[in-house]
């Protein structure tokens, strides 16, 4: 059919139809000075035009703002405005790894600090804490394809900080891995007998107390003595960092099976 009629087709303007055949999205032929186009290509195209295409994820200036309202919800202890933020963002296409890191971490770190420097009191940055906990303890990301493998997530005897292994387990999950997540504090020898009798295949330690720091390299050559790959975590790491290490670290394990 012509160029006009296609346009009639598709319900378009026929300057529209035309700036399609030029920029390659609707093919035509060029016939004794007119375009062609066929059935094939209308029905093709009416069909790409009815598909909704999934919105764009939000920004990172959208992350921002969202981060702001996370603080003043964190603050005040408004713990359904906090799931709210948190699950509209996901259900908006964002990762569980940029909301974590855009919009959880940076009002916890703000509050941490506020708190340091007498601007808050301890009982504010506690609830924060245990506010996220229990969001994170609520997320169960369900990737679709093969696992990558198993990961074992632990801070080590001394670190009773459970919310950087938290994270990591949340972020590793939706990265397509098994997690067994052992928590805070846990002893060198438990840590290394549980990766001794289940198939890990990567070890993350998370360590947030400097005094820790010496315990948990230790315990990391043990695990790579047996194979395992390890992981170290520490102040300052992201969830991106951890996800490209853990990859590294299973390519790299020689533990035999």
């Amino acid at each position: 059919m012509d160029l006009q009629r296609a346009a009639d087709e598709l319900g378009v303007h026929y300057q529209t139809a035309y700036r399609w055949v030029r920029t390659g999205k609707l093919p035509a032929e060029l016939v004794d000075g007119r375009y062609r186009v066929s059935r094939d290509d209308i029905s093709a195209m009416s069909a790409r035009r009815s598909t909704p295409k999934a919105p764009p994820p939000p920004s990172a200036s959208r992350l921002g703002r969202a981060a702001e309202r996370m603080h003043g919800a964190l603050v005040s202890g408004d713990e359904a405005s906090v799931r709210n933020i948190s699950s509209g963002l996901i259900d908006e296409g964002a990762s569980i790894v940029d909301v974590i890191q855009q919009v959880l971490a940076p009002p916890l770190v703000r509050i941490g600090s506020d708190w340091h420097d007498g601007k808050l009191t301890i009982w504010v940055e506690h609830r924060a804490s245990a506010i996220i906990e229990r969001l994170l303890g609520g997320i169960v990301p369900n990737p679709r394809g093969r696992r990558r493998g198993t990961v074992m997530v632990a801070a080590i005897t001394g670190d009773l900080h459970s919310l950087p292994s938290s994270m990591a387990a949340v972020a590793l999950r939706e990265d397509n891995w098994w997690v067994e997540h052992l928590g805070a504090n846990m002893p060198p020898d438990e840590l290394v007998r549980f990766c001794e009798e289940h198939p890990v295949d990567v070890a993350v330690i998370s360590s947030t107390n400097p005094d820790t720091t010496n315990l948990a390299a230790e315990t990391a050559d043990r695990l790579r003595a047996a194979g395992v790959g390890v992981v170290l975590g520490g102040p300052g790491r992201t969830l991106d960092d951890l996800i490209e290490q853990t990859r590294a670290a299973a390519s790299s394990a020689t533990r035999e099976t």
